[in-house]
């Protein structure tokens, strides 16, 4: 995740939907999901493709963005992801299987202190989805060193 250029009292947060196979092909999860990854690579492609002695990647990675701003609630933006895959949960189901799925969420709290607040119906939502939540915070004194 690339944290967005901030001023050291900003709050800010992302999120995004990220699967990844050894065997499925991020053009596949496109098609059975009926949407379009953001950004997408796939297995066995250079992970530095201006370097051709890079490595290669050894799964495949799907990554759709909530679309939201960085000033958007940490909960606006899991809305907009359940949203999203909320009519694909079938499928979801099925990709499981040979899939690592995660909502990836970022957050900082600016200057001092900061939280934020999923609401219980929202995270039932996402329980229901089955992806993992994986929570990346970036405290105050992480952001002044970016």
């Amino acid at each position: 995740m690339k944290v967005p250029p901030l001023s050291e009292d900003m709050k800010w947060s992302t999120g995004s939907i990220r699967i990844c196979s050894e065997t499925v092909s991020a053009s596949e999860i496109s098609a059975r999901l009926g949407i379009t990854a953001d950004r997408q690579f796939e297995r066995g492609s250079l992970m530095s493709p201006r370097n051709p002695a890079s490595a290669r990647r050894k799964s495949s990675v799907w990554i759709r963005q909530s679309g939201l701003t960085n000033d958007s609630d940490l909960a606006d933006h899991v809305r907009a992801l359940v949203g999203l895959v909320g009519g694909c949960r079938e499928e979801l189901a099925r990709l499981s299987v040979d899939c690592e799925m995660d909502l990836f969420l970022g957050f900082g709290s600016g200057n001092g202190q900061g939280g934020c607040v999923l609401p219980g119906g929202l995270v039932a939502d996402l329980a229901a989805l089955g992806l993992d939540i994986v929570l990346d915070l970036y405290p105050p004194a992480a952001v002044k060193d970016c």
